[in-house]
């Protein structure tokens, strides 16, 4: 999943924002740099990384790709289920999705540290132009589409392709994420509670 569904996710199961947004930055398994909030965070990103790519509706969403982009369905559909959970805000949490995103920018804005250089490079874009809000438009897909073109050099052009997949599969693509998104939000319920008993033996 994207970004904002990881903050999503993380304010429903009532764990740290922040720390699940890490889950895109740290890598490997010692996770001692961080607190045991953080640590959780990241900890449950990953299960709910792990559980989307295996996941039939994604399996078969990912399979309707052409060839020629198909390596790149996983981040197409990850982007554009942030836009539909956008889309589709009221059915998951009666919180609004700024003042949500308000929080979790201020929590980003103070946190001292720098875990990795892709990270600061992410958090000062997104304390400067504070995008993830226009998710809710279905253009900000092409814009991170575009930006990841841009970040892997050109060597993969998948943009255009992926814009006209969505185009022609847009109803398919909002009734798998519907069936699934809900699944996802009961298996990162019961993560939580698995993770945090085994925190609390370690």
């Amino acid at each position: 999943m994207n970004y904002l569904a990881h903050i999503h996710l993380a304010h429903i199961t009532d764990t740290s924002m922040l720390g699940n947004f890490f889950g895109d930055f740290v890598k490997g398994s010692d996770l001692s740099h961080l607190n045991d909030e953080h640590q959780l965070g990241v900890q449950l990103h990953r299960r709910i990384d792990s559980y989307t790519d295996s996941h039939a509706q994604v399996k078969a969403l990912r399979a309707l790709f052409p060839k020629s982009i198909r390596r790149m369905s996983g981040i197409v559909i990850d982007i554009y289920f942030d836009h539909l959970l956008c889309a589709n805000w009221a059915q998951f949490t009666d919180r609004e999705l700024d003042k949500l995103l308000g929080h979790f920018y201020a929590e980003v804005e103070q946190y001292p540290h720098n875990i990795s250089e892709r990270f600061q490079q992410v958090r000062e874009g997104l304390l400067t132009h504070r995008w993830l809000s226009d998710y809710q438009y279905a253009e900000s897909c092409e814009r991170s589409f575009l930006q990841i073109e841009r970040r892997l050099g050109d060597r993969v052009l998948f943009a255009n392709e992926a814009l006209e997949f969505i185009q022609h599969n847009e109803q398919e693509l909002q009734s798998s994420f519907l069936a699934f998104y809900p699944e996802l939000i009961e298996f990162s319920h019961a993560k939580v509670e698995e993770l945090v008993h085994k925190q609390s033996y370690i």
